[in-house]
């Protein structure tokens, strides 16, 4: 796969020598093109598509569709890659977009990952076992094309997924404003005022629940109140 020069707005050259559209529901045809490679961490700003193919049988899991590396095949599952992403955002990630979804009213079903311009909505529920996942980030427009529409990237990149016009439009309604809230709320804690502390009471009970949940986890007792005063004690600091 013949790399493009460094450049962010440009695609490597590997999507104009495959032009054509992308289709989601025939993997086995991709997966000849594709380059293996068992990375862990993606590139949110360039990863456009997240391809689950764990019911294929074959060595890999994962399709990965990248403007700057090309397509990438891996033993890696869709939800190992989301995960490891997940724990870099660490207390900035899916506890913090749960519950700015609560406040805002919205659905808690397929809730996106937000950093920074890039959002990864899962395709499927993901909550048990794999699903594919796609980026809003480089996202020009969708087209209507029957049961599937065509996610059409910059580049251009054509990718076709099997949903509907009207639940992608939706999605991606969905995740703006909850990129719109993630940005207000990294915003409050960047630029305090006297009506906006710098650490709200709620990002303080968020931390104590998320801390309480990885002791859990590891097995580690410890006392709600030690909880507690810990997390007073950490906040007292920033």
């Amino acid at each position: 796969m013949t790399q493009n020069i460094d450049d962010p707005h440009h695609v490597n050259s590997f999507w104009h020598l495959e032009s054509g559209t992308w289709d989601t529901r025939q993997p086995q045809r991709l997966l000849p093109i594709a380059t293996r490679s068992d990375i862990d961490i993606i590139d949110v700003l360039e990863t456009i598509f997240l391809l689950d193919i764990k019911h294929l049988a074959c060595a890999e899991n994962t399709l990965i569709f990248d403007r700057q590396r090309g397509l990438i095949k891996t033993k890696l599952t869709t939800r190992q890659i989301m995960m490891t992403y997940a724990v870099q955002l660490g207390f900035s990630g899916t506890q913090l977009i749960k519950r700015l979804a609560s406040q805002l009213g919205l659905s808690m079903h397929k809730l996106p990952v937000i950093h920074g311009a890039a959002i990864l909505m899962p395709l499927g529920t993901a909550k048990r076992g794999t699903t594919s996942w796609y980026n809003r980030h480089y996202l020009a427009h969708i087209e209507d094309q029957g049961f599937m529409t065509a996610l059409i990237y910059d580049g251009p990149i054509t990718v076709r997924v099997d949903a509907s016009k009207r639940v992608v439009t939706r999605q991606l309604a969905k995740a703006g404003q909850l990129q719109l809230a993630v940005q207000e709320h990294h915003h409050r804690r960047a630029v305090p005022n006297q009506s906006s502390p710098t650490v709200l009471d709620a990002d303080q009970a968020m931390m104590q629940s998320y801390t309480d949940q990885v002791l859990k986890h590891y097995g580690i007792l410890a006392l709600p109140g030690e909880i507690s005063w810990l997390t007073r004690q950490f906040f007292g600091k920033l």
